[in-house]
């Protein structure tokens, strides 16, 4: 007999609230980090996703071979418009350092800029909802289109075969999140988290409190020296610190978290807000806002619970609220220097980018590459796969070599 459950929409900001205070500790509602992935500099953001991913996986797919029934959330397939997507997206990340749910999390985090991104979003969206009734935007996305299918087969079946694939898959990813250093020439946080006699060479210890330096630059908050909470989690990395295992934890905790949203009502995704928003606001006959309007979910709940789960930790724990304060983002800076006006264009155009490209592809950070890969997607593979080539190709084009 198969277990099933569907919650109430509500539930979605607290499953929110959870995701969006983790990943605060994590650190990449700081669009510096991404930005720094887009040179190759921190892979923390590869580390992180990994771990969820792969453990999420297994999880799912155990539990589905056990009878247990879930509201699958893979993306159909169709690889013109996915690749397309994938490809605007990463210039997106590239330019502003953000993906959708990063923004919702800068917001409660109190960075002036994420203001600018989520209005660069809106449009973004808005801008999909229009192309999407032409007949280009049917051909992106009836072009070559396999339907929902994983590396199993069509979505929900085949599950033995699929958690059976899920445990090569956990393999891979944990191998990617231990042996990917996090840093050039260092060792990934999970090296140093489980080897806590590690010691790191002096490049390698100057370039982590770089990062830790990153992380709180901009606070209206500072971490004083008897704040010890707030120190282990923004030096989270240190092999002797407290909180040494807090990568592999949250990657953990999140994983599952993604699994049990899938058992209560849908996955975590969301840039649909965007196109919900923008739909309601500007453009609600066009065929594609109703298409969202049809089956939009916890989605506007969950990115609620988002911005609020970072707003608490970044007040209480990590002490990282900016409260809008001026604050532009070093590798930013040292490539364009500290004009705020020409931040907030860069980082409204990124954003622009990465909402158009997460709508035409049909997913984004969150629906793709955190949902869909943690449940094989072949669809969220492909736009993995792109995303990252776009994003480290911008990247080079736009910073420069490391």
């Amino acid at each position: 007999m198969a277990i099933s459950f569907t919650a109430p929409l509500w539930v979605g900001i607290f499953i929110g609230a959870i995701i969006g205070a983790l990943a605060e500790l994590w650190g990449i509602s700081n669009s510096d980090v991404l930005l720094r992935l887009s040179k190759w500099e921190d892979r923390l953001f590869i580390n992180c996703i990994a771990i969820a991913v792969g453990v999420g996986a297994v999880a799912l797919y155990g539990l589905a071979a056990l009878g247990v029934s879930f509201h699958y959330g893979i993306k159909p397939d169709y690889v013109v418009g996915v690749a397309l997507g994938g490809i605007i997206f990463g210039v997106g990340i590239a330019v502003s350092g953000y993906v959708p749910g990063t923004e919702w999390m800068a917001l409660g985090e109190g960075r002036r800029e994420a203001v600018y991104a989520v209005a660069g979003g809106l449009l973004g969206a808005a801008s999909w909802t229009l192309l999407y009734q032409t007949p280009a935007g049917r051909w992106l996305v009836n072009t070559y289109n396999f339907g929902q299918i994983y590396l199993g087969g069509k979505v929900g079946t085949n599950l033995l075969d699929g958690f059976l694939i899920s445990v090569g898959w956990l393999i891979l990813m944990l191998g990617i999140a231990y042996y990917l250093p996090r840093f050039k020439h260092g060792k990934s946080c999970i090296y140093m988290g489980t080897h806590p006699d590690y010691t790191m060479s002096p490049a390698e210890s100057a370039v982590h409190r770089e990062a830790t330096e990153i992380l709180t630059e901009g606070s209206a908050m500072p971490v004083g020296r008897e704040d010890r909470l707030a120190r282990n989690a923004n030096e989270h990395w240190a092999p002797e610190n407290d909180l040494r295992w807090l990568l592999t934890f949250v990657g953990v905790i999140i994983g599952l978290v993604v699994v049990l949203e899938m058992f209560m009502h849908q996955i975590f995704g969301e840039s649909t807000t965007y196109s919900w928003v923008a739909g309601y606001l500007w453009l609600p006959t066009y065929s594609y806002s109703k298409l969202v309007f049809n089956t939009v979910g916890w989605e506007p709940f969950s990115d609620i619970g988002t911005l609020f789960g970072a707003f608490v930790a970044a007040v209480f724990v990590s002490r990282r609220f900016q409260a809008f304060n001026k604050w532009t983002p070093r590798t930013w800076r040292k490539r364009f220097g500290d004009s705020e006006l020409k931040r907030a264009a860069g980082v409204f155009a990124g954003s622009y980018f990465v909402l158009f490209g997460a709508r035409m592809a049909g997913g984004c950070a969150s629906g793709h590459i955190l949902s869909g890969d943690l449940q094989m997607a072949v669809s969220s593979i492909e736009f993995f796969v792109v995303v990252a080539i776009s994003l480290l190709v911008s990247g080079r084009i736009i910073y420069g070599k490391s």
